[in-house]
């Protein structure tokens, strides 16, 4: 009896330990095959990507390549007007022609038809068109905020009344420089000294006068101050410069005179010492910060202004708006006598 049942246990025993080999022998080929599979995909073995690159230790396959954007996969059975739909809307949206325009309110066209007899464009002339308007567009490109604040009647107003003082400055752009110069209007200033044998009268399109509004603008057009303090002369050489200085002079508030442009397109307000002087929005205030020595009374060169920003208005199609002249307005730097 007792040999029977230690029979029986060797033979549970044999049993037992060829299921175990058996077992470990499948753990040691699944193991491989894992082996395997991990060293085919981040081993130091040479493998390749998609585009045939190489690849080596601790990099991961290139993921595919993105479709532009915009870009979709065809569908099938797209109706003919979905196709359609979507290929306009993978096109880029196309400019307005006026958005390529100052304010998309004046063309070449309308330049050359308002200001026909401008320097280099008489009859004879050998001269260039130094007042021409892609030099004009050219310098609009360096005041963003140029005919673009506003809605659409304060901004034609606002061409209408910059073209008005350009147009009586220069004699309807035929004249560069001041005509009649009795001085060098050279003034002690500590920021934009004045540079000895150098005049600052009036040049370019809106007559920029005296050595700190050159300064000032040299600066804020050539990040220099004294690119146009030592060579004021290139406000009748460079046309777009010339017109840059005119742009500069419109957009910049020196108080406590506020800026023609915040006053045309509503971004003035007047103060109370502004009412008391009959200051108000509108291009008579123009007229105010740039000559102020018109204002307070009659006169006949602010009439010719008045009658140019009239003029200009109906052409662009426009209301001149309110307080259109400085006649009883108290000019800047004087009180009331």
């Amino acid at each position: 009896m007792k040999l029977k049942v230690e029979i029986a246990l060797a033979v549970c025993c044999a049993l037992m330990l060829t299921q175990c080999a058996a077992f470990r022998q499948s753990e040691l080929q699944s193991w491989k095959k894992s082996k395997e599979s991990w060293n085919s995909s981040y081993s130091g073995q040479v493998r390749q990507d998609e585009s045939g690159a190489p690849l080596r230790e601790g990099r991961q396959p290139a993921p595919p390549a993105k479709k532009p954007a915009g870009q979709k996969q065809p569908q099938k059975n797209k109706s003919k007007k979905e196709a359609t739909t979507a290929t306009a809307q993978q096109q880029p949206p196309q400019p307005q022609p006026s958005e390529a325009l100052p304010g998309g309110i004046i063309s070449e066209e309308m330049w050359d038809e308002l200001f026909p007899n401008r320097l280099g464009r008489q009859a004879g002339s050998n001269r260039s068109d130094f007042y021409s308007f892609g030099a004009f567009m050219e310098a609009c490109k360096h005041f963003p905020r140029f005919l673009h604040e506003g809605d659409e009647a304060q901004r034609r107003r606002e061409l209408a009344a910059f073209l008005a003082h350009l147009a009586q400055e220069t004699g309807g752009f035929r004249y560069l420089e001041q005509i009649t110069v009795t001085r060098s209007y050279s003034v002690a200033n500590k920021d934009y000294p004045p540079v000895d044998g150098k005049e600052y009268h009036g040049r370019g399109p809106m007559q920029l006068s005296y050595n700190y509004n050159y300064g000032q603008f040299s600066n804020a057009y050539f990040g220099d101050k004294n690119v146009l303090l030592n060579n004021p002369e290139l406000l009748v050489t460079d046309s777009v410069v010339s017109f840059g200085s005119a742009i500069w002079f419109w957009m910049t508030g020196q108080p406590p005179k506020p800026s023609c442009h915040d006053v045309m397109t509503g971004g003035w307000e007047p103060g109370d010492m502004d009412v008391e002087a009959n200051r108000l929005p509108g291009f008579g205030l123009t007229l105010n910060i740039i000559n102020a020595s018109q204002c307070g009374k009659e006169s006949e060169h602010a009439q010719k202004r008045y009658d140019l920003y009239d003029k200009y208005c109906k052409y662009f199609g426009t209301t001149k708006g309110d307080s259109c002249e400085c006649t009883k307005q108290v000019p800047y730097g004087k009180k009331w006598l």
